[in-house]
């Protein structure tokens, strides 16, 4: 098993939009062969930046590997090459985890 991690770092009161964009049931990604599931998780925190991490469950790295040279997902990115970021997102990152336990 394998996952892909996004982590966003949010300014303070804007992690529902991050939440938003990823939460949404189906999609194409949904549709991939190996894909398991997608999970959208918030830090819980009291005040300042807040945390948004996207967790994609893949049934093996190449799966995940053959999501990222699909057309569509290619397509997705290229739509919003030149939109800058928004500016309540600080700090993005993405790791990738194999599972062995």
């Amino acid at each position: 098993m394998f996952y892909q991690v996004k982590r966003f770092v949010i300014k303070e009161g804007f992690s529902g939009e991050v939440v938003e964009r990823f939460s949404k049931r189906g999609g194409l990604m949904s549709e991939q062969p190996g894909f398991i599931e997608k999970q959208v998780l918030v830090k819980k925190v009291r005040r300042g930046d807040e945390e948004v991490l996207v967790m994609v469950r893949w049934e093996s790295e190449q799966d995940w590997k053959n999501w990222e040279k699909h057309p569509d997902h290619i397509a997705g990115h290229r739509a919003k090459q030149g939109t800058s970021k928004p500016e309540y997102i600080i700090e993005t990152g993405q790791d990738v985890y194999e599972v062995k336990g």
